[in-house]
């Protein structure tokens, strides 16, 4: 029996181990995006495009360098790495590499610049993206070039990682994969509108396994923007293009069902997946990035490659000045100078989709007003001003980043609180306490973001489930007597901790969920749907 229980903890072990590597990589150019629009929870890495080499081993000068500071600031408080992407297309030239690799000096130059940049930008790494080394001497440069790289960044404890081509990708030596962290393969831009199918994922997958690159340093490439137009994935949808296919007008990109089915293959035969890039994606229930999300919390349960809020939990905030965060009950701005904290003194901590919270004091919404006015706790639902990204902060303290790029403040109690400041200091850090759960936590729908309407028990007139209680490892049947066919549905089954199983949109109003891999006992199925959430007690059994 101890026998068993060892090995039943070793392969636990295993499984744990694998489930943490997963990487969801994202490309965020230094000329497109918000660092304030950047879904932190769903990411694990996100690397700052471009960094350009000069011919004698120099670097040119970063663009927005504000933005790259912003970036780190905010992503590291979320436990993202940061990591600097060195090269790009850059319209085909890439002969400051050729120069600088060739040469022991100017390469000398370009590795002890990288470690200086490292440095000033409190960076986690490096990513070459080399387009592209050709055969013969190029490419046993890039070699010498990437074992000096990998020397000083993995002495300092830094990563080194590179982009590569999807296949075809001769001129990248095998003895290139011992020296990195992982390659991101850059499996699109193969062809005209059908530029990155799954096929074309499956070849890269199986070129770059084939020729050596071990499983664990594999990371699938997909594309968030579609050709021959290049126009982002945002923009074909609101040009009409459906989300889950991958046709529209002759322009070839990936919707929904193709992300998922990807991430998919990046668990079975890899050890993540990149995007490019991260501006591109559209919003609420059509992000391909949630996409991703979804198939992160199917394969590992965990909803979170980072560290996320405590959604689903009632909490006090405390300023820098040892008092309380008060919503006023909604009748004047928020302010922070509360001795003790009471009814008004208490936030509802909810998801507001693309992993962003909402608060909710006495059943308003807390919004920024858009740093135009003293932030208020009187909204009835949640729109853009009333989504805040939570930033986990290195003294244990935490502040909230608001859709205008600025944090909300204390104002140190003297003032009504704002969020205007686009830097955090003490104002802008607060102490939570946890009072308790919050019962259906996760209120907002998925197609408008607003409030549900009505929260259902279980003898919702709304919602059927058959049969119930249910056999493990099997099917159960949902209706939806009040289907709207222009409005999504989305179902989560939640476990008693409050720990999303899985997710599924079947949009239809008669539709199956499977228990398999469901262990016995009570569950919430929860279905947003035309404005409404439905909650179900089910029984597994």
């Amino acid at each position: 029996m101890k026998r068993f229980f060892n090995l039943f903890l070793f392969f636990l072990l295993i499984a744990t181990t694998v489930s943490a590597q997963f990487r969801v990589v994202g490309y965020m150019p230094s000329w497109a995006g918000s660092v304030g629009a950047v879904q932190y929870s769903k990411l694990t890495h996100i690397n700052y495009a471009f960094l350009l080499p000069t011919a004698t081993g120099g670097l040119q000068a970063i663009e927005n360098p504000s933005k790259l500071q912003s970036l780190v600031s905010t992503a590291h408080a979320n436990n993202v790495k940061v990591l600097i992407s060195v090269g790009g297309w850059n319209n085909g030239d890439d002969s400051g590499f050729e120069s600088l690799a060739a040469n022991a000096t100017y390469r000398n130059n370009f590795v002890n610049n990288m470690i200086n940049f490292v440095n000033t930008y409190n960076l986690d790494g490096v990513d070459i993206d080399w387009e592209y080394p050709d055969a013969g001497a190029s490419a046993n440069n890039y070699i010498t070039l990437m074992t000096q790289l990998s020397t000083e960044m993995h002495n300092r404890g830094k990563l080194l990682t590179g982009a590569v081509v999807g296949t075809n990708g001769g001129s990248i030596l095998s003895s290139a994969f011992a020296l990195v962290d992982f390659y991101t393969l850059m499996a699109y831009d193969f062809n005209s509108y059908d530029h990155s199918t799954y096929a074309n994922a499956t070849s890269s997958v199986n070129y770059w396994l084939g020729r050596g690159l071990p499983k664990s340093k594999l990371v699938l490439g997909v594309p968030f923007y579609g050709r021959p137009t290049w126009e982002s994935f945002a923009q074909l949808i609101a040009r009409g293009a459906n989300p889950y296919n991958d046709i529209f007008s002759g322009v070839g990109y990936n919707g929904i069902t193709t992300i998922k089915a990807k991430t998919n293959l990046a668990f079975d035969q890899g050890s993540g997946i990149m995007i490019w890039e991260l501006s591109q994606d559209a919003t609420g229930v059509n992000s391909l990035l949630t996409a991703i999300n979804e198939v992160v919390i199917q394969r590992t349960g965990n909803p979170n490659p980072g560290t996320g809020a405590p959604i689903g939990s009632v909490i006090t905030l405390r300023g820098n000045n040892n008092l309380y965060v008060s919503g006023e009950n909604g009748t004047i701005a928020m302010t922070c100078n509360r001795t003790a904290p009471q009814t008004w003194e208490q936030f509802s901590v909810l998801d507001a989709g693309g992993g962003k919270i909402a608060l909710r004091s006495m059943a308003k919404y807390v919004s920024s007003e858009n740093g135009a006015n003293p932030i208020t706790a009187n909204r009835t639902s949640i729109q853009d001003w009333e989504k805040f990204t939570w930033v986990n902060n290195s003294n244990g303290t935490i502040s909230l980043l608001c859709n205008n790029g600025g944090y909300i403040s204390s104002e140190n109690g003297a003032a009504p609180m704002s969020s205007w400041r686009t830097a955090k200091g003490t104002w802008e850090s607060f102490n939570y306490s946890v009072v308790g759960p919050v019962a259906n936590a996760r209120s907002v729908g998925p197609a408008t973001g607003e409030i549900a309407k009505t929260v259902e028990k279980d003898d919702a007139p709304d919602l059927n489930v058959y049969p119930n209680p249910i056999q493990p490892n099997s099917t159960f049947s949902v209706t939806l007597k009040n289907y709207n066919p222009a409005s999504p549905v989305s179902v989560n089954l939640v476990n008693i901790n409050k720990r999303v199983l899985f997710i599924q949109h079947p949009n239809a109003k008669t539709f199956t969920v499977s228990t398999s891999n469901v262990a016995n006992g009570i569950y919430f199925l929860e279905v947003l749907h035309n404005n409404k959430r439905l909650v179900k007690k089910v029984i597994v059994q």
